[in-house]
């Protein structure tokens, strides 16, 4: 507003350095001193003789706002006067309105600021109506377009208030140029889908198909027929879809649900008695291609930098052409070619061709595969299933993945139809029935028919375990339940995991522990340092006034007069330190083993790991070494033996402690209980734990 009376009292300064004895100069000599009753006058006695300059005065005095004639339109209609009359004028007449500073640039000037001021006061009306008129009147004004859409907008927000198929069909014939008119469009079939299967009924579904049988809702229709006929997932329920609806978009996956269910443990024996019962499945052959290959067990393997398989014998059993290969996978796997990726079975026959930027491995007979930067899934024939319209596909949790447009997510189930609407700004994976999603910036649960069961309340949620789920609000952490109720009120810095049923909970950077009813059972006196705290056996490490020790479920503290640090009892033994070196104490806390180590670890089946003069080896509850310290380091599995450490490298004993394989390679990974993958040199071989020896090896391993 400062640049729009800036411009007028310039304008009115001019005309009084250039006033004169005359009557139009009179006129604007009495606007220049705001003296507007004299210069309307005067004007409108000047219309007929000065028509340029008097129309373009009485403008300038309708667009002012501190005079009882201020008015737009007449404002509006004057400078138009003037605009047609300059344009008309001779070229002495224009050299004489000069004076008064009338020019094609004042009157585009005051022009433009009439449509900005219209636009305005009719904009600020926030009615239909109104901007019809600003649109019918204000014709050349750049701001008419504007005014369009928002009436438009105005005109669409009411069809949408009033959300049924007339109001949209309304709003269609109205505004048939409309920005809004697609998802008019949209909205008119959506509310037609909604108004004519209100029931949720199977017959409202077909009875839509038979009356609509194009409509853009025939596959919600025929996924709706689908889902209330095989509601409970079962085989029978699938087989009787399949033979009411074969013309049905799910008949596929019925059929594959079937044989996804049958085959679930993928065994040659499920696979033969899938195909006698039931002989019309319409993939016959590829069950008999999977019943034998699923005999087969393969492993990658590389020659001159082409990947391919070889099988327990070490024999090839593909080509080796492809760039990279992943392991098998219900009789598939990812390979890739000329950088793009596809899928071969086991004899190494190309099932799904290299066309896909990226390729998953296949669950349950489908795969996320990813074309022209979407994402979609296949099945095993190579069948899109579901389009590429997604730009995230997550893994199915509990029969339910996220997927995502944009930055907005929603939900897909395992028949791969939209259940959960998209729309939410973050989605999580399905855990014990519910999903963590985030709307507006904060974040609650939904459950599997999209509703929302726990409120988006909370800064932050974890996924449910057990029936618990940690989450933030207002910076502090608490626990719910699937019922949204508070197990631990939000009270907490932090919060540990739940041992022995007992949680650790942090304040002001000391800790206590708390069970699932929020009691104090240990109260919050600890020093925190850092490091997460559980109970183990019974005991959790403590610290208070820089005394380190450990404390019972009662909040007994165990410690002695020479111990810096201490772990919890395993085997009725505890690790301690003194002055840089580790023993270990009884339940009484009398040093049994002396302070000899440099680490020392749990007491498992009567053995601890312990480190001394640099060399790792296992110790009994004597302290006596099992064997020889001559390793760097120990890892124990469980079931396969030992990896060794020593001037890092890697190596292999076995379960007797004796050395299957020297410290001579940089990783090793048990591919099953016979088969050992061993890397070195950037190459690497499978050695048999059964026969002992490499079934291949890379060439230079």
């Amino acid at each position: 507003m400062k640049s729009i009376h800036l411009f007028l009292i310039v304008v009115l300064m001019c005309f009084s350095s250039f006033c004169k004895a005359d009557k139009i100069s009179k006129a604007f000599e009495a606007l220049h001193i705001y003296n507007y009753f004299e210069a309307k006058q005067l004007f409108e006695k000047a219309l007929k003789s000065e028509t340029c300059p008097a129309a373009f005065g009485l403008s300038v005095i309708y667009y002012r706002t501190d005079n009882p004639f201020s008015n737009i339109d007449s404002a509006y209609k004057y400078i138009l006067w003037s605009e047609k009359s300059f344009q008309n004028a001779e070229h002495k007449s224009i050299l004489n309105y000069f004076k008064y500073n009338v020019t094609h640039k004042s009157l585009d000037s005051l022009k433009e600021l009439i449509h900005l001021k219209a636009f305005e006061i009719y904009k600020s009306k926030n009615d239909l109506d109104v901007l019809n008129m600003f649109i019918a009147r204000y014709v050349t004004a750049p701001q008419c377009f504007e005014a369009i859409e928002l009436r438009n907008a105005m005109a669409f927000e009411f069809a949408k208030l009033d959300d049924t198929y007339p109001g949209y069909k309304i709003f269609m014939q109205t505004y048939p140029d409309s920005k809004q008119i697609k998802e008019a469009k949209t909205r008119y079939d959506a509310a037609l889908y909604k108004a004519m299967t209100n029931s949720n009924t199977i017959y409202e579904y077909e009875n839509y198909l038979l009356q609509n049988p194009t409509g853009p809702f025939r596959n919600e229709a025929q996924n709706k027929i689908y889902l209330l006929s095989t509601s409970h997932g079962t085989i029978k329920e699938y087989a009787e879809f399949v033979k009411k609806y074969p013309d049905n978009k799910n008949l596929e996956t019925a059929w594959k649900n079937i044989y996804g269910i049958y085959t679930s443990n993928y065994t040659t024996s499920s696979l033969l008695q899938f195909k006698k019962d039931f002989p019309n499945y319409p993939f016959s052959e590829s069950v008999n291609t999977e019943i034998e290959l699923s005999q087969k067990k393969l492993l990658p393997a590389r020659e001159r930098a082409k990947w391919g398989f070889v099988d327990t014998t070490g024999h090839s059993a593909t080509p080796f052409i492809y760039e990279w290969v992943e392991d098998f996978s219900e009789g598939l796997a990812q390979c890739g070619l000329n950088g793009k990726s596809g899928f071969i079975d086991k004899a190494g026959k190309l099932e799904i061709p290299f066309i896909y930027e990226e390729v998953n491995a296949f669950k349950n007979g489908i795969a996320i595969v990813k074309q022209k930067n979407k994402y979609g899934i296949i099945n095993k024939s190579g069948k899109v299933v579901l389009p590429f319209d997604y730009d995230e596909i997550g893994e199915f949790k509990e029969g339910m993945a996220a997927v995502a447009k944009g930055d907005k997510y929603g939900y897909i189930d395992e028949s791969l139809n939209i259940v959960v609407p998209i729309g939410y700004a973050k989605a999580g994976d399905f855990s014990e029935g519910l999903a963590s999603v985030e709307l507006g910036g904060q974040n609650g649960f939904i459950n599997k028919l999209g509703t929302i069961v726990i409120p988006c309340r909370y800064d932050w949620v974890d996924n449910f375990k057990k029936g618990m789920a940690k989450v933030k609000s207002l910076k502090k952490l608490g626990i719910i339940n699937t019922k949204g109720e508070n197990i631990l009120k939000c009270d907490y810095d932090f919060l540990g995991e739940f041992s022995e049923k007992l949680i650790m909970v942090v304040k002001n950077n000391q800790y206590g522990f708390v069970d699932n009813t929020d009691s104090l059972i240990i109260p919050i006196e600890y020093d925190y340092t850092g490091t997460p705290i559980e109970f183990r056996n019974g005991f959790a490490i403590a610290e208070k006034n820089k005394k380190h020790g450990l404390i019972d479920k009662t909040n007994k503290f165990y410690t002695a007069k020479d111990i810096d640090k201490m772990f919890p009892f395993s085997e009725n033994m505890a690790a301690v330190e003194h002055k840089g070196k580790w023993g270990y104490v009884d339940i009484k806390m009398k040093l049994v083993i002396p302070y000899s180590f440099q680490s020392a670890g749990y007491f498992v089946n009567g053995k601890a790991l312990v480190k001394k003069n640099d060399k790792a080896g296992y110790i009994g509850k004597t302290g006596k070494p099992f064997e020889e310290f001559r390793y760097d380091d120990l890892e124990e599995l469980k079931s396969n033996g030992t990896i060794i450490t020593m001037n890092e490298k890697i190596g292999l004993l076995d379960l007797n402690g004796d050395e299957v394989l020297p410290c001579e390679y940089d990783e090793i990974n048990f591919i099953n209980q016979n088969i050992i993958k061993a890397e070195k040199n950037k190459r690497f071989g499978y050695y048999s734990l059964e026969n002992e020896v490499f079934i291949w090896q890379e060439e230079g391993f």
